[in-house]
């Protein structure tokens, strides 16, 4: 019997690490890329997850380079089943690390100690309107009642949770809407309508959060009613990271950011 098609068979780290360093030098660069919370990354296996920023993927491509600068490990990423309708694209992406809507793989990827990037939201996340769900974890998709399987992989495989915050990616476009019958005809999940095509030169600031730690035994993945539970908590975990991160965060373009302790910004504020 012929040997399974694994994610390792395609991974190339040398194919990955260049692409990390034109993304480094490119968009990361134009960005400024400001990454926090770096100590919360596990030196064995995780899974990062976080919500899809803005209408271009910048949040995944500049995550992935923050991990690779701050900890010299190539993470690898889950991407949107989009990515596989097109097999030269999910090909690319599968040599640099990425792997296309395959739970298997993903749960492989994190048993053998990697680090694994989810935006469980998919390219839905990408489809806000900036004016009404700017930086909102919405409960669809991966992160809706009744999914959640990367809660599923994270409890079989007893992986830590890192919560993911990006900010500044948002005002990069600035969606207003999606033009459903362009996407339709264009076959695509979304066709953006956006204030600005060419990305403004926002600060972009990646921050990860404190690992959540399933006390759960691996058996609770089978238990639909336990992965909603723990779905939510983590939806709301990324939330309150992004909250945060947004109070801590002074201006969009032209931005700093306050590192200072939040008892102490509130008597600030009370001044």
């Amino acid at each position: 019997m012929a040997a399974r098609h694994t994610a390792n068979d395609d991974f190339d780290p040398a194919a990955a690490r260049a692409s990390l360093q034109l993304v480094r030098a490119t968009v990361a660069r134009y960005f400024r890329l400001e990454a926090r919370g770096m100590q919360n990354i596990p030196r064995g296996r995780c899974m990062v997850v976080g919500c899809h920023s803005g209408v271009v993927p910048y949040d995944a491509a500049c995550t992935l380079v923050a991990i690779e600068e701050h900890t010299g490990r190539l993470a690898r990423a889950v991407g949107d089943e989009l990515f596989g309708r097109l097999k030269f694209v999910e090909s690319y992406l599968r040599q640099r690390g990425a792997i296309v809507g395959k739970r298997d793989e993903a749960a492989a990827i994190v048993r053998q100690g990697n680090i694994l990037l989810v935006f469980p939201g998919g390219a839905a996340d990408m489809t806000r309107p900036i004016w009404r769900d700017a930086y909102r974890v919405l409960p669809h998709k991966g992160f809706a009642p009744g999914r959640g399987g990367y809660v599923k992989i994270a409890l079989a495989t007893r992986t830590p949770i890192v919560p993911l915050a990006v900010v500044g990616a948002e005002e990069a476009h600035m969606m207003l809407g999606d033009v459903s019958p362009v996407a339709w005809l264009l076959g695509t999940p979304f066709f953006p309508a956006l204030a600005f095509w060419f990305p403004l030169p926002v600060k972009l600031y990646v921050r990860f959060g404190t690992p959540i730690r399933f006390q759960e035994h691996p058996a609770a993945a089978d238990d639909q009613a336990v992965v909603d539970r723990l779905n939510e908590r983590v939806r709301r975990s990324v939330q309150a990271l992004i909250d945060d991160t947004l109070r801590r965060r002074n201006g969009v373009i032209w931005s700093s950011y306050d590192d200072r302790p939040k008892a102490t910004q509130h008597r600030r504020r009370k001044r």
